[in-house]
């Protein structure tokens, strides 16, 4: 009887396995359809310079346009998962408060962004901050300590600036681009799990002469260095022990890097199934990563190889992590801007082979 119960159950899962492939097949093929963007504002990277003397401790930000105290609780934000409100500092600008451990690693991931090229908003992070007038979160409230708020990131909200449409990893004025490669490359490089269009934003940032540029952006880096993992597996973010458990690069197989990063349900997560969008929109995730060319992910290891250890250093620094944990962090980051540098020999690049 519990044979024929388990069969009946293979049965059912192996059902839902073709029809979600099925709808798969039949959505890619309504997606390649539908027009392409042509935005000529739009700009996905622009090239650092000499990225041996960026700031990573400010990064996209500076010292000038950091939060200034005292902060006036302004309202509470239930949008997202995560605990959020607004405040406005001592010179009137509103900012917006995120609490939790992913506040530091995001912090970190939006100074690695920017330190490569790519678009980034400023982000600050406050060990312990005073908000006056606080009041009870719906979320978060054990990051409350009376009036003031430990691990916050504050994110600016600027005249100049306004938060745009979503855009998607397949669907994007840069498809197939070095540059949108090297962007997919650094997702894996900071082991970020959460990649759904939502989080993915165009930010329409107008100069002094009234032109706006759409930068094209991950607007939402929080879910990073930690575990990768599907639905079902195990997955983290802002944990070191599991940071460095990996390598990055799986192999090399003709012509394109296979990376250790695989966001498809696994054993339980399989009742996903049941509601394919999610379990489609996961493998479609995945395999976009997946499809990065080596000298694509070897040209933003270039990159990222000329920033020092110090550099790496500031930007845990600005996040607030402790000594022994940077340290941790910057070995485990630095072997893997190497494993991205070591594509480029010719042993690797030019046939398949399982990176040792």
């Amino acid at each position: 009887m519990q044979s024929l119960r388990t069969k009946r159950w293979l049965f059912v899962l192996a059902s839902l396995v073709i029809v979600a492939l099925s709808l798969e097949s039949f959505s890619s093929g309504k997606f390649k359809k539908k027009k392409q963007h042509d935005d000529k504002n739009a700009v996905l990277w622009r090239d650092p310079g000499n990225i041996r003397k960026r700031d990573l401790y400010y990064g996209p930000g500076s010292k000038e346009l950091a939060p200034v105290p005292p902060f006036h609780f302004v309202k509470e934000v239930k949008e997202g998962t995560l605990p959020k409100f607004d405040v406005e500092d001592a010179r009137g600008v509103k900012w917006r408060v995120k609490l939790g451990p992913e506040a530091q690693s995001e912090t970190v991931a939006t100074r690695l962004v920017w330190a490569a090229g790519y678009n980034a908003e400023e982000s600050y992070y406050f060990d312990h901050a005073r908000i006056d007038g606080m009041q009870k979160l719906s979320r978060g409230q054990k990051y409350v300590e009376g009036d003031s708020v430990r691990g916050a990131r504050f994110k600016p909200h600027r005249k100049n600036v306004e938060r745009g449409e979503q855009w998607d990893w397949n669907k994007n004025p840069f498809k197939n681009t070095r540059e949108l490669n090297g962007l997919k490359t650094m997702i894996v490089l900071l082991n970020d799990w959460d990649v759904l269009k939502q989080n993915n934003k165009v930010i329409h940032v107008k100069d002094p002469s009234g032109k706006v540029e759409s930068r094209y952006t991950v607007a939402d880096l929080d879910t990073t260095l930690g575990a990768v993992g599907g639905f079902g597996r195990h997955r983290s973010e802002n944990n070191v022990q599991d940071f460095e458990r990996r390598r990055m690069v799986s192999k090399v197989d003709k012509g394109r890097v296979k990376f250790n990063y695989d966001l498809k349900p696994k054993k339980f997560g399989l009742v996903s199934l049941v509601y394919p969008p999610y379990f489609l929109r996961q493998r479609r995730n995945t395999n976009a990563m997946q499809k990065v060319p080596v000298e694509h992910a070897a040209w933003i290891g270039s990159i990222l190889g000329q920033l020092s250890d110090n550099q790496l250093r500031d930007s845990f620094r600005a996040a607030g992590y402790d000594r022994a944990t940077t340290e941790r962090y910057v070995r485990t980051m630095r072997s893997r801007i190497n494993e991205l540098n070591r594509l480029n020999q010719p042993q690797v690049a030019v046939r398949s082979r399982r990176v040792r």
